[in-house]
């Protein structure tokens, strides 16, 4: 299992994820945009019913959804601001890597 607070560290591909626009403010609820099949630097790619689309991550509030492991309670959702996942995956990896350096 992922520990949640390393999830925007981590490549999300494979995540069923759920998005709401930045804009829309009116618009409270979180849409079942499907499950993570691709990520670029500045966007998510997304199946559901063998729709494909597309997603600016700056532009989103996304949840995703993080399956529980350890116990038969209810899945974890985890929401994080698009902007925080800017970036590619890796670099995103090499920055929390430099981090836990830098604290020692």
């Amino acid at each position: 299992m992922i520990d949640p607070k390393y999830l925007i560290y981590h490549d999300l591909i494979g995540f069923i994820a759920y998005a709401k626009p930045k804009s829309k403010l009116k618009d409270k609820k979180f849409l079942d945009i499907g499950v993570v099949i691709d990520e670029t630097r500045n966007m998510l790619i997304t199946e559901k019913d063998n729709n494909i689309k597309r997603y600016i991550k700056k532009d989103y509030i996304f949840r995703f959804k993080i399956p529980n492991y350890k116990s038969e309670e209810e899945d974890y959702y985890l929401e994080v601001q698009g902007k925080r996942i800017v970036g590619f995956p890796i670099n995103r990896l090499r920055s929390l890597k430099k981090k836990r350096w830098l604290k020692i």
